[in-house]
């Protein structure tokens, strides 16, 4: 379900989307932002523990967390929130789970940022809206149209 809502938000955002053939590669999709292809991981929760923490794991089958020189996205979708989290995955390089708080206004995920961080796909430059600001002026048109 994750992978199809996934499907579902990119190409709403005006992304280009394909499938690899098989399960033989370490990532879900590729995504074409118009200036360049992104591999693409999907990962999905779907119930939290008492805490408010929802969990998803940054490894494979293997249990070996995701590399950027195999994944360039980590997508997390919190289904009973339909909240994304878009994050590079250097940002997670060693990390095997990732805890998110959406609802929580006291203890936050320091993934925070990255909340329907679509924007930094699309800008030109690649890099993360926390490193450098997107194109359009700092205003990220990639987010307000997920409003």
């Amino acid at each position: 379900m994750g992978e199809s809502a996934f499907l579902n938000k990119a190409v709403s955002l005006g992304f280009g989307v394909a499938k690899p053939w098989g399960e033989s590669d370490r990532y879900d999709f590729i995504l074409d932002s118009g200036t360049r292809l992104w591999r693409v991981q999907v990962k999905a929760a779907y119930r939290t523990p008492k805490d408010g923490c929802y969990q998803v794991r940054n490894t494979g089958g293997s249990q070996v967390p995701y590399r950027p020189d195999e994944v360039d996205v980590l997508v997390a979708y919190i289904m009973p929130r339909r909240v994304w989290y878009v994050i590079p995955v250097a940002d997670v390089v060693g990390t095997a789970s990732i805890n998110f708080f959406p609802d929580s206004r006291y203890k936050r995920s320091r993934f925070e940022k990255y909340r329907e961080a679509w924007c930094w796909l699309a800008c030109k430059t690649g890099k993360t809206a926390a490193q450098e600001r997107c194109s359009s002026g700092g205003k990220c048109p990639m987010k307000e149209s997920a409003s």
